[in-house]
C-alpha cells in the first residue's frame, strides 16, 4: 500500500528539513506519495488554485510560492521520488496556518504531515493556548513528524512505549511506514519509572504489532533504561543520539506533567522537541 506524506513548504529553500528528511529517509521511493503544501497569506493571493493559475492579487507572491514548491519538488525528484508520486499544492491562508493544514491533511486522508522548520514555528506559536490545544487534541488525529536539520546517513526508528493507547498507535503506525522499508531497523523502547508492571508484556505488546505490519522480527530490538520521572526525555535523546536514529516516535497521549495531560507545550514530548537537534519526532495521537 503506498504511503501518502504532506510536506509543509515555506519560502525558507535553504532549510526545506520536511523534504531533506523524507527525501533521505525513504529508501522505497515508490511506494511513497508526496504532497508538497504551502499557505500563503490570504491578502497577498486573494484566491486559492493550482500552482500557475491566475490569481487576483498579488503576482510577488505567486512567484514565490510557485517557486518554493518547484524548488521542493525538485529536490525530492533528485532524491529519487518518481514524478508521478509528487504534487504540489497551495491555499491561501483561510483559517489560520495550523487550521489549514489540519484541513488539508485531513481532507486528503494523508498518513502523515511533515512539518519543517517554519511549519513547526506556526504549530508552537498557537499551542501556548489552553483552548487551541483542545482544539488540535480533538482535530489532530493523524501523526506528525517534526523534522530538524535531518543527518543523510541517519537510519532506523527509535519508539517510545510508555503503555499508553497512544504509544500503541505510533507503534501502529511506523509498522506501517517502516514495513517495506527493510534497511530500517525499529527499536522499542521504554523508560522505567518504578511504576512499570509487566514491562516483558507490554515490550511483546508492540513487537507483535509491528510484526503485524509486515516489520520482520530481525528488524526490531527492544531496550529498556531506570529513571526517574523527570528524567525520561533525557533518556529518550541519550538513546536517540548514541544510535544514531532517524527519528523518535512518541504517543502524544499519556505523557503528563503536574498531573494534568498535555499536548506539546510543557510536556516530555516538548522537552524532546526543544532539545532535538538532527531528525524526525513523530508524534501519534
Amino acid at each position: 500500500m503506498q504511503k501518502k506524506i504532506l510536506i509543509t513548504v515555506s519560502d525558507e529553500t535553504s532549510h526545506l528539513y520536511g523534504v531533506r528528511f523524507a527525501g533521505s529517509f525513504f529508501r522505497n521511493k515508490p511506494a511513497v506519495g508526496a504532497t508538497l503544501f504551502y499557505v500563503a497569506p490570504r491578502l497577498a493571493l486573494g484566491d486559492t488554485g493550482p500552482v500557475g493559475s491566475h490569481l487576483k492579487t498579488d503576482r510577488a507572491t505567486q512567484k514565490r510560492v510557485k517557486t518554493a514548491l518547484d524548488a521542493a519538488g525538485q529536490k525530492l525528484l533528485d532524491r529519487g521520488f518518481l514524478a508521478g508520486n509528487v504534487d504540489t499544492s497551495f491555499t491561501a491562508n483561510q483559517f489560520g496556518t495550523v487550521k489549514d493544514i489540519i484541513r488539508k491533511a485531513r481532507s486528503g486522508k494523508y498518513d502523515a504531515v511533515v512539518l519543517g522548520r517554519r511549519g513547526y514555528m506556526f504549530f508552537e506559536s498557537v499551542v501556548s493556548s489552553s483552548v487551541t490545544r483542545q482544539i488540535l487534541a480533538k482535530d489532530v488525529d493523524f501523526p506528525i513528524w517534526i523534522c530538524k536539520n535531518p543527518r543523510e546517513d541517519s537510519r532506523n526508528v527509535l519508539v517510545c512505549v510508555d503503555g499508553s493507547d497512544a504509544a500503541l498507535r505510533m507503534v501502529d503506525h511506523v509498522g506501517f511506514i517502516l514495513a517495506e522499508e527493510s534497511e530500517h531497523t525499529v527499536t522499542l523502547f521504554h523508560v522505567d519509572t518504578g511504576e512499570t508492571r509487566d514491562r516483558e508484556a507490554l515490550m511483546e505488546e508492540a513487537r507483535v504489532k509491528l510484526i503485524e505490519n509486515g516489520v520482520s522480527r530481525d528488524r526490531i530490538d527492544c531496550t529498556v533504561v531506570r529513571s526517574g520521572t523527570t528524567g525520561v526525555a533525557k533518556k529518550v535523546l541519550e538513546k536517540a543520539s548514541v544510535g544514531n536514529f532517524a527519528a523518535i516516535g512518541v504517543g502524544r497521549v499519556g505523557i503528563r506533567t503536574g498531573g494534568l495531560t498535555e499536548w506539546l507545550v510543557g510536556s516530555r514530548t516538548m522537552k524532546i522537541v526543544e532539545s532535538l537537534e538532527n531528525g524526525s519526532l513523530w508524534i501519534s495521537s
